[in-house]
C-alpha cells in the first residue's frame, strides 16, 4: 500500500520569478491548500491540463517532511516547483492484528436469552 501523504507548502526554486509563472500554474498554486492529500494536489494538476509529475527528492520517515518537485508541463512550458510533504503514519493494523483481535473476543449474546444456557 503506498504512503500517505499531506500537502506543508508549495514553493518555488530559488532562481524563478514569481512573475514568470503561467496564469494556469498560478491559478493551481492559488487553488493548493495545507493538508491536501497528494492525490488531491496531482488530480488538481491534472483537471487544470498541467500534466503532473511529482518526484520525492530524498527519504523521509512517517512524521517528517519530504521535498518533493513537482513538475507542470503547460503547453511547451516547463515550470518546476518544490512540494513539501507530510508523511502520514499508517494508522491500518495488519490482517494479523485484526484477525488476532477478533479471535480473541467473545461473541456477542442477547441478555434477554441467558434463561436459555
Amino acid at each position: 500500500m503506498a504512503d500517505a501523504f499531506e500537502l506543508v507548502a508549495l514553493a518555488l526554486p530559488a532562481d524563478t520569478a514569481p512573475e514568470s509563472l503561467p496564469a494556469t500554474v498560478r491559478q493551481f498554486v492559488a487553488e493548493c491548500w495545507p493538508g491536501m492529500s497528494r492525490g488531491q494536489l496531482v488530480a488538481r494538476a491534472r483537471r487544470l491540463a498541467l500534466r503532473p509529475s511529482l518526484r520525492a527528492c530524498r527519504a523521509s520517515a512517517p512524521g517528517e517532511v519530504a521535498l518533493f518537485a513537482l513538475t507542470l508541463a503547460v503547453g511547451t512550458q516547463i515550470v518546476s516547483l518544490v512540494a513539501h510533504l507530510r508523511r502520514l503514519a499508517s494508522r491500518r493494523a495488519s490482517a494479523r492484528q485484526r484477525k488476532l483481535a477478533a479471535a480473541s473476543r467473545p461473541p456477542a449474546r442477547d441478555p434477554r436469552q441467558a434463561s436459555l444456557f
